[in-house]
């Protein structure tokens, strides 16, 4: 059995020990707090769940129902009324490209609908189906959430813990453009965790192994 003496001798490098690990750890956390402070200030621009239209969508005033007008006052246009909008849509701005007529996105014959390529209906509920006739690209950007805005968890388990936002309620339809938001700067490494010149240009030692004549990189 060990001795008295023994036992205190342990007991006392333990507790040397467990100091010296509070001590680094304590070290290691001001440091990184240091870190963090030099960021400065989060901007609330940077993690706003609001879209880039999405004053414009909760102050709009104008009823849904297209219905309420097309079906009895207005008649299916021809001519130059398929191109500049009636009295009532006066501060409408179409600025979209080359698409200058009314009737590319929306349905005549049901105002309440969108238009597909065949020319059946899209209904207002999915406005990306029709983006995608001429943004296939962006659309299937938009698909892999790549494009966009989404919130919520990285992996829901369910539909209803992500939100994805469509088309429409980040642009304005008629004028998509709109200026960039400010996003996050990238944060701020430690030395010890960036990359030191060697390693930059990949100069370890599974770097040089030798295919054909000259050495590749292999990972």
């Amino acid at each position: 059995m060990a001795s008295k003496t023994e036992t205190r001798l342990g007991l006392l490098l333990l507790t040397l020990v467990l100091i010296s690990l509070a001590v680094f750890f304590l070290f290691q956390t001001l440091s990184s707090s240091t870190i963090t402070s030099s960021q400065g200030q989060l901007n609330p621009e940077w993690y706003t769940l609001t879209t880039a239209r999405g004053n414009e969508l909760d102050n709009k005033s104008i009823v849904g129902n297209c219905h309420l007008c097309h079906a009895y006052w207005v008649p299916i246009p021809t001519s130059e009324q398929t191109r500049n909008p009636r009295f009532a849509h006066a501060n409408i701005q179409l600025k979209h490209g080359t698409n200058d007529r009314c009737y590319n996105c929306h349905q005549i014959s049901d105002r309440n609908q969108y238009v597909a390529n065949d020319g059946s209906s899209i209904m207002v509920q999915i406005p990306e189906k029709l983006c995608e006739r001429c943004h296939g690209l962006i659309y299937k950007d938009w698909l892999a959430g790549t494009h966009g805005k989404w919130t919520g968890k990285w992996q829901p388990e369910t539909p209803r813990e992500r939100r994805t936002y469509t088309c429409t309620q980040c642009h304005d339809p008629h004028n998509p453009a709109f200026k960039y938001m400010t996003i996050a700067p990238p944060p701020v490494w430690h030395d010890k965790f960036i990359r030191t010149e060697a390693e930059g240009v990949h100069d370890g030692p599974l770097s040089n192994f030798l295919i054909d004549d000259e050495p590749k990189e292999i990972f």
